[in-house]
């Protein structure tokens, strides 16, 4: 049973094979169009190119889609030959133009430059760093280092103890604020630099005035949110926080 049910398959397999290569056969090559193509093929190239033009010539008289491709198509063609002798014929006449009774001027495009010969001058200057490279209290000692989850050194130090800037600059804010730092001064080195210092006890200066790695800033305490006296040091540099390590003594 399972054999004659195999030779089955296999004849209709068979039979179907043969009916889609006939079928195929006759859609691809027993059409008008290739029975066409046929025929331009056996002519002379003369020939076959003005039977060619004929038909396409009668295809586009009776199919209204083409036609009207065909015409847009010529269409665009001529509008670009014409703006581009329009635009050539304005270019040698730019000097001519005139609105008002006054002329418009033209810019004419310079030769350029030969900086084979030209001469490159360039100053460079020295920029020295407005740090002192020394801890702002002394013998504090770092109890917290910079890292991804705080952005400052935390320096630790007896309560009262004088905290001095690390560099000149001018203080650009004196006072409390309330996301936890306390009691804060905001030193702008220039260049956009700035340094910060929290949970301060008391503040001894005030906005704009000048300071330097002698003048006393104000003293360590625990305003804000901290455990212990210590003074919170922040760098930034055009509003990013560095690490104050770059800035402090190893």
């Amino acid at each position: 049973m399972k054999n004659k049910l195999k030779r089955l398959v296999r004849k209709n397999l068979k039979l179907f094979v043969h009916f889609a290569k006939k079928v195929s056969k006759k859609v691809l090559f027993q059409n008008v169009y290739s029975r066409r193509i046929r025929k331009y093929a056996r002519m002379e190239a003369g020939l076959a190119l003005y039977r060619i033009l004929r038909a396409s010539g009668q295809e586009l008289m009776f199919r209204p889609r083409m036609k009207l491709a065909a015409a847009s198509i010529l269409t665009l063609v001529l509008l670009m030959v014409f703006s581009a002798k329009s635009a050539s014929v304005l270019k040698s006449k730019e000097n001519d133009i005139k609105i008002n009774g006054k002329a418009v001027l033209v810019a004419q495009k310079l030769p350029e430059a030969n900086t084979s010969e030209s001469e490159i001058a360039a100053t460079v200057k020295l920029k020295i760093s407005p740090f002192d490279y020394k801890y702002p209290v002394e013998n504090g000692q770092i109890t917290q280092k910079f890292s991804i989850f705080h952005h400052a050194y935390d320096i630790a130090a007896p309560f009262g103890t004088n905290i001095r800037p690390i560099g000149t600059g001018i203080v650009e804010f004196a006072g409390r604020v309330i996301d936890g730092k306390g009691n804060v001064v905001i030193v702008d080195h220039g260049d956009g630099l700035k340094t910060v210092y929290a949970h301060m006890d008391k503040i001894e200066v005030g906005a704009g005035n000048m300071v330097n790695g002698s003048t006393i800033l104000g003293t360590v305490g625990m305003t804000g949110h901290t455990t212990g006296p210590h003074v919170h040091l922040e760098v930034y540099d055009h509003g990013v926080a560095i690490n104050p390590g770059s800035v402090l003594p190893d």
